[in-house]
Parts: structure tokens; C-alpha cells; sequence
């Protein structure tokens, strides 16, 4: 069996992670779901016949790599389609048939907004022969964003960054977005009211709610006004949410579609877990023993990292890696720079440090490349990169204080920086146990 020393583990560590990131391209995820015959597409043990448009709508991080798996699958059976997409996420794929935007992610903007609207537009010229395709990844809530009337969209980004800040995790985000939007919680979906919908999903969310997976634009949900208020209490900033939110969910019945539609199709095309299996995989044939200890992980990125080494090192001395999968929220308490990958690696090595086990490397990778605002994946590190922080000048404890963590990786040379890849399905955790 391998193990590996602390100066050729981070290669390997990297190395798995792309190997994670290749399983769940979203290229290959959506044109290896996809098979045409004619006029006629195959969604792994369905079929749909598209008499009239096949018009392709792709939102997410994954919006523009997504398209272009429809588009080798499908080629001139597509008509026509629209991306809305991150800044920086169109890549080099070439699109002609799509009309391409990009918004900001994770704050809603105005441009989010125009291109939400514009879209809106052309599903209403649908009718009953065409067929749309939707093509969601993480990101889409944000991305996809059309206020219900009398909610200003800087509003908007106003309650999401107050959620953002309390450490609301994705699900009850999206509670709380659903009721003041109008293409969310099925509403995307009622706008092409007589057109067939086949969504197909690359999901960022934890056990795979078609719901919350962008707010759920092409399925019924059951998230009400009133739900949204009670959330907004729970997280301690009803009182700062701007008025105007307050007001509509406080006005809004249940966001309910009373419509069953029965004939489309939602089919996931890739999953955390699959990333996951991806990683072992690749870690197996290097011969390193490992196991998956975690699976759908949540919960604050500091306490979820001290729950992690307490795992680890409690598990079976025999295995030398261990696997997680899942993603963290950070309750902002201080003014640096830092995010859930981040700050997981630097609590879970200050827990190390704490405990005297010096014989572990900790790493947390987002498998979109970036986690939240620092512009990296994660980091990677020992007990040892915390003395290499200090040496720089960069007290670790004060920093994940003040949730700069990103500043301890950047002083000691151990952040993780593939950016953008294309793809986005929560992220992995690793724990792997040195050569002494």
C-alpha cells in the first residue's frame, strides 16, 4: 500500500481532484444522457418527439458547458437557446444557436434580472409542439432572478447577502427566494405552459432536492410566504430585511402550482456522491486504503472541520485516506477574506495542531474552483502550514476569528487554484494520513 510525505501528498491530492472534476464534466454528463433518432430524443429510459422547437435554456455555473453537451448530442435539432451563466463561465465552447449572458453569482444583479425577463419573453412564444430543455447547475438561483412586482432587485440581493452572512445553508436560501420570485418554484415552467419540459440537472445540492437545485424553476414546491418569514427570523435578520421583502412574503399566498405536469421529464446527470467515487477511485489505483466517512456533510465550516478530525482520527488506523462530501456555511463574524473550503482547513488544522497530530493532511476543494469570493478551490494542509503562516506574520487563530482564512494559505503557498471548472457539485473533503 502507497502513503505518501508531506512534500508529494499535495500532487496527489490534486491529482484525485481532477479526477473528481473529469467525472463530473458537464459535457460528457449531458451528451452521454442524450441519444436522437429523427426527431426524436432519448432521455435514458424515456423518449420525447419534438414535432415543433426544441428550444434549450441553460442556467448555472455549468450553464455554457452543459449547452454544449446538448449541443454534440443534438446538433440542428435544437433551434434555438438561451445561457445565463456566471461572469467567466462561457469558457471556449462555440455556440451559435445559443444567445449567451452572464449575471453575477452569488448576489443577484440587474443583468440577472434583464436576462431572466428576456428569456420569460421568448418561452411564451412556445406552443404545444415544441419542447424545452432545461438545463440546470448550481448557481441558478442567483443567475435566474425575476422579482415579483413591487420587490426591487437590489432588494433582492440585499436579503440573500443578510442569508449569506447568517449562515443559511442552500435550502433554506431558496425558501426564503421562491415566494418573491416569478420564475422560480415552477414559475419558469408556466411561462412555456403548453410546451413538453425535460430538465436535466447537474446538482449542487445535497441529496438532490429538484426544489431547491435553483429554486426549482421547472417543478412544483411548496415554499410559502410565511415560511420565508419565519426563516428570516430563525437567522436573526428579519428585522434588516428591506421592506418591501417583508411586505410581499408577508402578502404572498402559497407558491404552489395548482398544474401537474405529467408528461416531463427531470433526470440528474451528476451528484456530489459521483464526484466523490470519482476521487476514491483514483485514489485506489495509487493503492492508498481509504473510506468515505462523510456523506451529505452540512453544517458551520468551523465546527464541521473539528467534527472531522475527531473522526478521523477515531477511525480505522488502517485506512489512510479518508473522504467526505458535502458543503459547510460560515456565519461572517469577522471582516478578512476567506470561505467555508478555507475556513474548514484552517479549523480543522488548528484542531490538529491542538490535539498533537502531526501526521495528517487536511484538504477541503470546491468542484467548481471556487469557493465562495476568494477565487480559489480550497487549500491544502498540515499542522506545519500553520507555522509557515506564522513565520509570514499571519496568526492562524486570529485569522479564523476574523474569517480571514484565506490569508494563512496565501502566506503559506497551500491554497488550491484550478479556477473556474466548468462544473459545480458541492465539494469533497480529505484527510490523508503521512509517511513518518
Amino acid at each position: 500500500m502507497t502513503r505518501f510525505t508531506a512534500g508529494d501528498a499535495p500532487a496527489a491530492i490534486r491529482r484525485w481532484y481532477d479526477s473528481a472534476i473529469n467525472a463530473v464534466d458537464p459535457v460528457q454528463a449531458v451528451a452521454a444522457s442524450l441519444r436522437r433518432s429523427g426527431n426524436t430524443v432519448f432521455i435514458a429510459d424515456q423518449q420525447v418527439n419534438v414535432a415543433g422547437r426544441l428550444f434549450v435554456v441553460a442556467i448555472g455555473k455549468a450553464g455554457a458547458t452543459m449547452a454544449a453537451g446538448a449541443q454534440i448530442a443534438l446538433d440542428d435539432l435544437i433551434s434555438g437557446g438561451v445561457i445565463i451563466t456566471k461572469d467567466g463561465h462561457i469558457g471556449s465552447a462555440e455556440l451559435p444557436t445559443f444567445e449567451i449572458f452572464e449575471a453575477s453569482h452569488p448576489i443577484p444583479d440587474e443583468r440577472g434580472r434583464a436576462a431572466t425577463e428576456y428569456l420569460l419573453d421568448r418561452l411564451e412564444n412556445l406552443g404545444p409542439d415544441d419542447v424545452v430543455m432545461v438545463l440546470l447547475s448550481g448557481g441558478g438561483s442567483a443567475l435566474l432572478e425575476a422579482p415579483v412586482d413591487g420587490v426591487p432587485m437590489a432588494d433582492m440581493a440585499t436579503t440573500t447577502g443578510l442569508l449569506l452572512r447568517a449562515g443559511a445553508p442552500i435550502q433554506h436560501l431558496n425558501a426564503v427566494r421562491v415566494p418573491l420570485s416569478k420564475v422560480k418554484g415552477g414559475g419558469l415552467r408556466r411561462a412555456a405552459y403548453d410546451s413538453r419540459f425535460v430538465t436535466l440537472v447537474l446538482s449542487d445540492v445535497l441529496g438532490n432536492d429538484t426544489r431547491v437545485i435553483a429554486s426549482g424553476p421547472t417543478v412544483t414546491t411548496d415554499f410559502t410566504g410565511e415560511g420565508a418569514l419565519e426563516l428570516l427570523t430563525h437567522y436573526g435578520v428579519l428585522d434588516s430585511t428591506p421592506v418591501s421583502v417583508r411586505e410581499a412574503l408577508s402578502q404572498s399566498a402559497n407558491t404552489q402550482s395548482a398544474a401537474v405536469f405529467e408528461n416531463d421529464i427531470v433526470q440528474f446527470v451528476g451528484d456530489n456522491a459521483i464526484a466523490v467515487n470519482a476521487f476514491a477511485s483514483a485514489a485506489r489505483h495509487d493503492e492508498v486504503r481509504m473510506e468515505v466517512l462523510f456523506e451529505n456533510a452540512e453544517g458551520e465550516a468551523s465546527e464541521l472541520a473539528v467534527e472531522w478530525v475527531t473522526s478521523i482520527v477515531a477511525a480505522d488506523p488502517a485506512v489512510d485516506l479518508f473522504l467526505g462530501g458535502g458543503e459547510a456555511t460560515v456565519k461572517v463574524r469577522g471582516n478578512g477574506t476567506g470561505g467555508r473550503n478555507t475556513e474548514f482547513v484552517l479549523a480543522a488544522a488548528l484542531e490538529l495542531e491542538r490535539i498533537g497530530r502531526i501526521d495528517w493532511m487536511i484538504a477541503s476543494l470546491a468542484t467548481d474552483g471556487q469557493d465562495a469570493l476568494t477565487g480559489v478551490a480550497g487549500a491544502i494542509a498540515t499542522v506545519e502550514t500553520l507555522n509557515t503562516a506564522r513565520r509570514a506574520g499571519v496568526d492562524p487563530v486570529a485569522a479564523l476569528e476574523q474569517n480571514d482564512s484565506l490569508a494563512v494559505f496565501r502566506a503559506a503557498n497551500a491554497c488550491v487554484e484550478p479556477g473556474p471548472t466548468g462544473t459545480n457539485v458541492n465539494d469533497i473533503y480529505v484527510a490523508l494520513r503521512l509517511a513518518t
